[in-house]
């Protein structure tokens, strides 16, 4: 991602109460994001296990089926099965990123509590600039440092899920759904 800062404006328009807002709510997007990416994915894993069933119950009724026609209907629902297994195992995918955010959440929220605790830094703007520096540095993803600059913008968390739906949305269209093992 870009390597620029993120100002905080000038120290008459800082306000630690207003960083500490802005900070939160960046927290609360993510976590909002967290959550939403795991429900689809778990929607996704449930409806490919059922159709791995159902797949499953095909190729045992083919099998049972002693017609030479029955092999290539066999190998038709196998790769039935291969494509809901690489689905599903894209699906799984969000565990990983499910982890890596909750991670730079609680980072970010124990950095900020340590500015907070430190009477010559949470009223100086250079700290609470080092922080958001800081914060920025620990993202891996793209949806993250989106969200970041969003935040950072002045979106609230509620904008900034807008802004990342949009961004995935636009994104889902564009990809093959590449199989990335964690």
């Amino acid at each position: 991602m870009t390597d620029k800062k993120v100002s905080l404006g000038s120290e008459s328009e800082w306000c630690f109460r207003s960083e500490t807002t802005t900070l939160l709510a960046l927290s609360i997007a993510q976590i909002h994001m967290s959550l939403t990416e795991g429900d689809n994915s778990i929607n996704t894993l449930s409806a490919s296990f059922q159709e791995l069933a159902n797949i499953c119950l095909n190729v045992e009724k083919l099998a049972k089926n002693d017609e030479s026609t029955s092999m290539a209907s066999i190998v038709g629902e196998v790769e039935n099965m291969s494509g809901q297994i690489n689905s599903a195992i894209v699906a799984f995918q969000f565990y990983d990123r499910l982890c890596q955010r909750m991670e730079h959440v609680a980072s970010s929220l124990e950095n900020l509590a340590e500015l907070l605790t430190d009477d010559g830094k949470f009223i100086d703007a250079q700290g609470w600039q080092a922080l958001r520096e800081k914060i920025k540095q620990h993202y891996t993803m793209k949806e993250e440092h989106l969200m970041f600059e969003s935040i950072m913008k002045g979106s609230s968390a509620h904008e900034a899920m807008e802004i990342y739906r949009q961004s995935l949305l636009e994104s889902k269209a564009n990809e093959d759904d590449d199989i990335e093992l964690f």
